[in-house]
């Protein structure tokens, strides 16, 4: 019956639902509790309408009453004023102020609501007054009111104090007790000699907050008196602690005035920002009278009133509620009583129908056995484990189809005397087509009477996590093997720093048994500096991974200390967290020692270098003087012989000898400068044409002597690259002087530049000589070496191009020569683009 209703649609289980009794009782109960729910909102809702509207109309009626008031009080004052002003007391000419002052006093017994009068002229002097101390002292009018016109009525601020002196020139601010103030108006008339005077009443605000208090003593609202601009005049006593102040933030100074004089509405009031607001403004003065009261207070009125009909509703509501729910408990049971019986019924039928599908769909072997092993049942998964169809088992022995060395463990399982529970072992079988399986058998008695009647069990397939068992077991001793023939120290450290593992290769590195280290901290087995070291990078792997290298100094087992390299790498878990440390021990001391003798080798032979570029430039300073002795003698000599020829070509020939000596001379100096750390470079950022043609200038006279024409190319951009520029000069003037002297009369040199598209700088110098054998154009840049076409006396020292290849290759550039197709040889300097930088010295290496 349960599967039926499951297929039935949603509109047919509604209905099936709603055909129940208990459920039309519940239904209807509901209906009426809601009906009466609402009627009795309906009421309280109307109730608290009708009251809300009555506390906006009261509001407004008050606002009404106050505005009145507070008009008539102030109009009063000013026809007092207008009145007193036509007093002959205050505008004969011959007036006294003593006259004034008792005139004023008269006035000032018959208006209750003023603090005091007084008569000021235009330059705030105070003629006579009420209060003592005011006459004759001088008063900031502008304090007071705006300026007044004769026959003119203004009104002022609420302005702390209780006379004149409050705003008296060049008097000390005055302590005025709290709430002690008064509102000016002031009055201005001429007097019999035209002069201008102020009549100034002081009317005191709690006149109007009396007035205020008395009419609301009765009633929830309180209201405030202000002026057109917001400024608090006078209060019912709430509002208190806002005389004084400015409250033109409310709507109804912000939204309402001047457009509306009066109106109600629920909002932001003066004492919060949930009122019931209603205002009036004064049309003949610069009044604003509000009334107000919470919205709260409102409710709790309504709450109030409304009580009983409240509780009216919730115990009628309560009442149909209770009775329903009484009815419908009744029904309820019964039926509830019929659907048990009804469902335990079907759950049994669904839990046979369950078992069967189960039985055929689990992924396990099910099998049952008679009390002597016999199998009585087993499931499908026979057919998958085993090949051959479940009826093929009926009647067979348990123990018979498991191979013999698995039969004991079986008899064992099924023995009916065994007080054990649940039985469990590990056979072995073979599937129809020979293979052999692995499974964990599941026994467990069935008792019936108190003797075993037979026995239920499972077979679990784990063929193939024993034989990953096994792999991973080989695999570890794998690992164990080439851990422990590795020739290398190795060892495994805890996230604690305590050994865990460590091969021969450590024990034989360290001489330490593995025995005496296994569960040690390293600070107890190593020494501190050594500790410190794998500490640290112990700490670093530990929290971010990964590996390191580091290399230390380490004891040996001999008590020696060893250069060492150690490689770090993380071990990290299963879940990827780090849980220790792989350490290899690289000893390097060899190594080093090599490095320390090699290094040793290379100082002695730059050592040597060294004294050989002292030695050959202290022999060229040596041979300068020499020479010039003889270079002088013979140049004599050529002039005193001019008149023998014979004389004169033999001091020629040892002039142009000692001359060839002095260029070699001088060239061995330079090259034992360039060798040694005494050449420094200057290097710049230099644009090279401008480096290029003053040599060019320099050697015109040359190329004119020997009948040869230059072909300058140079770009119209700048050739920029970073050069010392008088080295680099040297290279031009070395380079074009060769190929000067191999030119033939009447040909052609050229000089060409541009910046390849590498960004480097590239110099041509191309001339139409004898060119250069193809095997010499490496050897003629080193020293002393010339090119065998130019070794008839036409050549120089063989010294040049070794210093232009050392100068060029000190700026990080290059210098070759080639062959020109024609004739001729090309020569060819590089420098490398380099960006902006100032100029420093570069040491020669």
């Amino acid at each position: 019956m349960a599967d039926r209703q499951l297929r039935q649609s949603p509109w047919a289980r509604l209905r099936a639902w709603m055909s129940q009794t208990s459920h039309l009782v519940l239904i209807t109960g509901g209906l009426s509790a809601l009906a009466a729910l609402v009627a009795v909102s309906a009421l309280a809702v109307n109730g608290f309408r009708s009251e809300h509207i009555s506390h906006q109309n009261h509001a407004a009626m008050l606002a009404r009453v106050l505005e009145d008031q507070a008009t008539r009080t102030m109009q009063t004052a000013e026809l007092s004023m207008e009145s007193l002003a036509t007093s002959p007391a205050l505008t004969a000419v011959t007036s006294e102020p003593r006259r004034m002052q008792e005139a004023l006093g008269q006035a000032l017994a018959a208006l209750s609501f003023l603090r005091g009068l007084a008569v000021v002229d235009a330059g705030g002097r105070v003629i006579a007054s009420t209060s003592q101390g005011d006459a004759e002292s001088f008063v900031d009018l502008s304090k007071l009111a705006p300026p007044v016109e004769v026959g003119r009525t203004v009104q002022g601020g609420l302005i702390p104090g209780r006379s004149l002196q409050s705003v008296r020139l060049g008097a000390a601010a005055q302590t005025v007790p709290v709430g002690v103030a008064f509102i000016p108006v002031l009055y201005g008339y001429q007097n019999e000699a035209k002069q201008k005077l102020v009549l100034v009443a002081l009317v005191n605000p709690d006149s109007l907050s009396n007035f205020q208090h008395l009419t609301l003593e009765s009633e929830i609202f309180d209201s405030v008196v202000t002026s057109y601009d917001g400024q608090v005049l006078a209060t019912s006593g709430a509002a208190s602690a806002l005389a004084g102040t400015r409250v033109n933030h409310i709507p109804v100074f912000s939204q309402y005035l001047p457009r509306q004089e009066h109106a109600t509405y629920l909002g932001a009031g003066v004492l919060g920002e949930r009122q019931i607001v209603s205002f009036r403004a004064s049309s003949a003065l610069p009044l604003v009278v509000v009334v107000e009261t919470s919205y709260r207070a409102a409710v709790q009125s309504w709450l109030a009133d409304a009580r009983a009909l409240i509780g009216i509703g919730v115990a009628l509501v309560a009442l149909v509620l209770g009775l329903t729910f009484a009815v419908w408990r009744g029904l309820r049971t019964r039926e509830r009583a019929r659907v048990a019986i009804d469902a335990a019924q079907a759950r049994i039928a669904r839990n046979e129908r369950d078992l069967s599908v189960l039985m055929r769909s689990v992924q396990e072997l099910i099998f049952r056995t008679d009390a002597q092993g016999v199998i009585t049942y087993v499931n499908a998964h026979w057919t998958v484990m085993t090949g051959t169809s479940p009826d093929r088992a009926i009647g067979k022995r348990l123990h018979d189809l498991v191979e013999p060395q698995s039969r004991n463990e079986v008899v064992r399982a099924i023995d009916p005397r065994s007080p054990d529970g649940v039985r469990v072992c590990q056979v072995l079988s073979r599937s129809a087509a020979g293979k052999e399986m692995t499974f964990k058998v599941a026994v467990v008695p069935l008792v019936a009477a108190g003797r075993v009647i037979g026995f239920a069990g499972s077979a679990v397939d784990e063929t193939e996590r024993w034989m990953a068992q096994q792999q991973l077991q080989a695999q570890i001793a794998f690992q164990d093997l080439l851990l422990e023939t590795n020739p290398l120290p190795i060892s495994v450290t805890d996230a604690e720093n305590r050994i865990v593992r460590v091969n021969k290769a450590w024990e034989e590195y360290k001489g330490r048994e593995r025995s005496t280290v296994l569960g040690m901290a390293l600070a107890e087995r190593l020494p501190p500096d050594e500790v410190k070291v794998h500490e640290s990078a112990n700490k670093q792997l530990l929290r971010w991974g990964g590996r390191t290298l580091v290399e230390t100094q380490v004891r040996h087992g001999d008590g020696s200390r060893r250069d060492t390299r150690l490689a770090k790498a993380a071990i990290a878990d299963e879940h990827g967290q780090v849980t220790g440390v792989l350490t290899i021990l690289m000893d390097v001391s060899e190594f080093r020692e090599a490095e320390r003798a090699t290094q040793e080798a290379r100082d002695a032979a730059e050592e040597a270098s060294r004294a050989k570029s002292e030695f050959v430039a202290n022999m060229s300073h040596e041979l300068r003087t020499p020479l010039q002795s003889i270079l002088g003698f013979a140049e004599l000599g050529m002039l005193r012989g001019r008149t023998q020829p014979k004389l004169a070509g033999m001091f020629e020939d040892i002039h142009s000898a000692g001359q060839r000596m002095l260029t070699l001379v001088n060239d061995l100096l330079e090259v034992s400068k360039l060798e040694s750390t005494v050449g420094t470079f200057h290097m710049e950022r230099i644009d090279l044409r401008g480096v290029v043609r003053p040599v060019i200038r320099e050697l015109e006279p040359l190329l004119e002597r020997s009948h040869l024409m230059m072909d300058l190319r140079m770009p119209d951009l700048p050739l920029v690259a970073k050069a010392d520029p008088l080295r680099f000069q040297q290279v031009i003037r070395n380079v074009v002087a060769n190929a000067i002297k191999f030119s033939p009369p009447g040909s052609t040199i050229t000089l060409e530049g541009y910046a390849d598209p590498q960004g480097q700088t590239h110099l041509v110098v191309r001339d139409e000589g004898p060119g250069i054998p193809p095997s010499e154009l490496h050897s003629i840049f080193e020293a002393f070496v010339q090119s065998s076409k130019t070794k008839d006396g036409s050549g120089g020292t063989g010294l040049g191009l070794a210093i232009c290849r050392k100068i060029v290759e000190a700026m990080g550039g290059r210098i070759f020569a080639e062959n020109v197709p024609a004739s001729g040889a090309a020569f060819h300097i590089i420098l490398p683009a380099r960006g902006q930088a100032e100029t420093m010295p570069a040491p020669l290496e």
